[in-house]
């Protein structure tokens, strides 16, 4: 079962090319911006939901805020 085990001195040392056509092959430019261009829309969609939250968070306070400022009137 061990016989097929190759010894540290029948491996290459260098690099050989493989020969015969590739089936498939990706250009390492075009992988990279499609990788920038995703994290951009990530980070862009995040940004605007955040934002969305935010503006809601502040109306939110507005209306307490509002609510106080009646509640403190009417005591008055």
């Amino acid at each position: 079962m061990m016989a097929s085990q190759d010894s540290p001195g029948d491996r290459a040392t260098s690099f050989q090319a493989v020969q015969g056509g590739q089936t498939e092959h990706y250009s390492g430019e075009a992988l990279l911006v499609t990788a920038y261009a995703i994290v951009w829309v990530v980070v862009l969609g995040w940004v605007a939901l955040m934002w969305r939250k935010q503006s809601a968070l502040l109306a939110r306070v507005a209306d307490l805020q509002r609510e106080i400022d009646k509640a403190g009137k009417d005591k008055a």
